[in-house]
C-alpha cells in the first residue's frame, strides 16, 4: 500500500496539466458596482458635553467629519445612545460616555438619555448643519444689513431648536 501511494505521488507530479485549456471567461465575473459619491476626507471634531445641562446642545459637522465626543454627568447614572450610529455606552459621575463617530450621511441625529428619555444634544451633519447655521444667524438678526457674518463652524453657543426634546 506505501508503494502504491508513493508511485502515485510521483505520477501526479510528473503527469502535465493543462491549464491553457481552461477558460478564463467562464471563471472570472466582472461586475461594475455603481459609483458612490465620494465623501471628502473631512476633520477630526472634539466635543465634550454634560448629560446634566437643561438645554441640548447642537453639534455641527460636515459630511466626512469624525466625532470624538465625550459625555459627562456629575449627578446621574444612564446609558447614553445615538440610535442613528448605533452607539449606547454608560454614563454615571465616575466615567464619562466616549464615542468615535464617522459622519457618512447628512441629517439631524439625536443624543439622548435613556432612562431620562430626553435628548441632550444635536449631531447635525452636512445640510442641516449649514441650514441650522443661517437660521441662528438670521435669529440674531444677522441680516444683510451691517454685513457682519458670523461663520464660526467651532461655536458651541447656539441656540437650542424649539423641537429637540426627545419622543417615547
Amino acid at each position: 500500500m506505501l508503494v502504491l501511494l508513493v508511485l502515485s505521488t510521483v505520477l501526479a507530479t510528473l503527469v502535465p496539466v493543462d491549464r491553457e485549456g481552461v477558460s478564463d471567461e467562464s471563471s472570472s465575473t466582472t461586475t461594475t458596482e455603481p459609483e458612490s459619491p465620494a465623501i471628502a476626507a473631512g476633520e477630526l471634531v472634539r466635543r465634550s458635553i454634560a448629560a446634566d445641562d437643561a438645554t441640548p446642545e447642537r453639534i455641527e459637522l460636515e459630511r466626512g467629519d469624525q466625532l470624538a465626543l465625550i459625555v459627562t454627568s456629575s449627578k446621574l447614572a444612564d446609558q447614553v445612545e445615538i440610535p442613528d450610529f448605533s452607539g449606547l455606552e454608560n454614563v454615571n459621575p465616575d466615567f464619562p460616555a466616549r464615542f468615535d463617530l464617522l459622519a457618512l450621511e447628512t441629517g439631524s441625529f439625536p443624543v439622548r438619555l435613556s432612562e431620562a428619555e430626553r435628548v441632550i444634544a444635536r449631531i447635525e451633519v452636512g445640510a442641516a448643519a449649514e441650514a441650522a447655521r443661517l437660521d441662528r444667524d438670521q435669529r440674531r438678526g444677522g441680516g444683510r444689513e451691517g454685513g457682519s457674518s458670523s461663520d464660526s463652524p467651532g461655536s458651541s453657543n447656539a441656540n437650542s431648536t424649539p423641537g429637540a426634546s426627545s419622543a417615547s
